[in-house]
């Protein structure tokens, strides 16, 4: 694999655009947690706006779709709920998007997009996350079509979630083969993990058993070539799952500008004392290299690019340096930041997006794989 050419890219947002933008930054002041926050998302229109006018979605492009994510995070927006609806967003509806036959757009598209169906995706397994060509579950046959077996782990809103992209296998076939699973009496999910953050996005194990498929309406892509439609699903999800967090670190920035410029120590403002002020262009200069490589992944694949390599280092980037911020903010406030509860929560949302869709380290192999290395 060889990296793409370097490409023109234009992120000169027009007015129509801004205006979403700030709209969504209204709309992430005043989103309620779990249910209720998904709810407001699908009522403004969030869960669908980069899927078709056709069928029933805004027909925005994913530029545009990061630009309103960004808003969310910056108007402070529980990461948890944002995580969930963007594995509904990007992990399963765009690949349906991408490679769903005209007949399942129709079945799924418009309850997708309104938000009257949320989904998710249903990869990892006890002993296949990182190596995902490990997974065990399975699609056999039955009378009246597939039944889906398999115990998967880390699935984001797993007792909620109406629709699962299921990652499994055919006995009769070597690969992988992704298809779409209906919540049924066959689907149930485990008690949600005690994670210290991300909480809203109520990450669970889900067993299937015997869950019925329709292959028709089920199947993406073609049995066998699953892999293929996998690493669709998270270059989407890598490139845009985070993009919320640009607006988390904006909102972080600016507050951190705003404390330096009033707290004084010794007589002086702090913001005079170069330790500090290059503390926070520190955190400028993060920010606006993971703003950058999350929109070169958005535009690379609104042109319908595989977007394997820019994927990966918008998510590495950003992730990392959702860290480095969060840390350099609380460096900055000193013990006034020790004293408050948010600091814990914070730390712990921005180190979850380290792990899930891929860790650096998965991320610099497929980084290193696109250069040929």
């Amino acid at each position: 694999m060889r990296a793409p050419n370097t490409l023109r890219v234009d992120f000169g947002f027009d007015e129509a655009q801004q205006r979403r933008h700030d709209a969504m930054v209204a709309c992430g002041r005043d989103l309620p947690a779990g249910e209720a926050g998904m709810a407001a998302l699908a009522e403004v229109g969030v869960l669908g706006l980069p899927v078709p006018t056709s069928h029933g979605g805004g027909g925005e492009s994913l530029v545009s779709t990061a630009l309103a994510f960004e808003g969310l995070g910056r108007g402070g927006a529980d990461g948890g709920v944002l995580l969930a609806a963007g594995a509904h967003l990007f992990g399963l509806t765009m690949p349906l998007v991408r490679v769903g036959t005209a007949a399942q757009q129709k079945h799924w598209l418009p309850r997708l997009a309104r938000g009257t169906l949320v989904g998710t995706v249903a990869a990892t397994e006890p002993d296949a996350g990182s190596d995902i060509a490990q997974v065990a579950a399975q699609l056999v046959d039955a009378d009246d079509g597939w039944r889906a077996r398999g115990h998967k782990r880390y699935v984001t809103w797993a007792d909620r979630a109406g629709v699962f992209l299921f990652v499994g296998r055919r006995p009769s076939q070597r690969g992988l083969t992704c298809a779409l699973v209906e919540r049924s009496d066959g689907v149930s999910a485990g008690e949600a993990y005690a994670v210290p953050g991300l909480r809203e996005a109520r990450l669970a194990p889900v067993v299937f058993d015997e869950a019925p498929v329709d292959p028709d309406a089920g199947l993406l892509g073609k049995a066998g070539a699953g892999m293929a439609v996998f690493q669709l699903s998270m270059a989407f999800e890598r490139a845009l799952v985070l993009a919320f967090r640009l607006g988390t670190m904006q909102a972080q920035l600016d507050a951190a500008v705003d404390f330096a410029r009033r707290r004084r120590v010794g007589g002086k403002v702090i913001a005079t004392h170069q330790a500090v002020s290059h503390r926070i262009a520190r955190m400028h200069q993060r920010l606006e290299s993971a703003r950058l490589l999350t929109y070169r992944a958005a535009w690379s694949l609104d042109r319908g690019d595989r977007a394997q390599l820019p994927a990966a280092l918008a998510k590495w980037t950003l992730a990392d340096a959702a860290v480095d911020n969060a840390l350099d903010a609380a460096r900055l406030r000193g013990g006034l930041a020790y004293e408050s509860d948010a600091l814990t929560a914070e730390l712990t949302d921005v180190f979850g997006g380290t792990i899930h869709s891929g860790t650096a380290d998965v991320l610099a192999s497929i980084v290193a794989a696109w250069l040929g290395l």
